[in-house]
């Protein structure tokens, strides 16, 4: 069943992902259009809505990566652990509780960075800077939420032939 969730949570988050950066290129593409028409200019949040947008799409791919523990690894550690039957699981676990702590981290800090941005500096209409801030908190209890279950999904498979299924 972990397995299930976390296969359906990596697709989520990438279709979630995907779906921002396909937003994203619309605005940018539907603003040049618009600036070659006379008295039109386009749009003036153009470039902070597609930098939300690759905000965004990032951190809640974070997320996925966490999930799939499809993260950047260090060739040599892994080459040395997997001559051990339980050196892949280990650290597979240690990476997982890393990422937990640092996605809790990065939950805290943005949630104090997005309750002390009350300004209104955002160009885009009717957001402050602190609700563009929230996805500090929304995207760090994600990828908490996603690190704990590959950590569990790591804990409760059996290892066949060295690898971790």
């Amino acid at each position: 069943m972990l397995i299930k969730i976390q296969k359906k949570v990596d697709s989520i988050t990438t279709a979630i992902g995907a779906i921002l950066i396909a937003v994203m290129f619309v605005v940018i593409m539907a603003n040049v259009v618009l600036r070659l028409i006379p008295n039109v200019g386009g749009f003036k949040w153009y470039m902070e809505f597609s930098q939300y947008a690759n905000v965004w799409a990032m951190l809640i791919g974070a997320g996925g990566i966490a999930v799939s523990c499809t993260n950047l690894r260090v060739e040599l550690i892994d080459s040395l652990v997997e001559r051990f039957p339980w050196g892949r699981k280990l650290t597979r676990v240690i990476i997982d509780v890393f990422l937990i702590v640092f996605y809790a981290i990065l939950t805290y800090s943005g949630y104090e960075l997005a309750t002390r941005a009350k300004q209104a500096v955002s160009t885009m209409p009717q957001f402050t800077m602190g609700q563009v801030y929230m996805i500090f908190p929304v995207a760090g209890v994600l990828c908490i939420i996603c690190g704990v279950i590959h950590l569990l999904v790591t804990l409760t498979t059996k290892e066949e032939g060295g690898e971790v299924q």
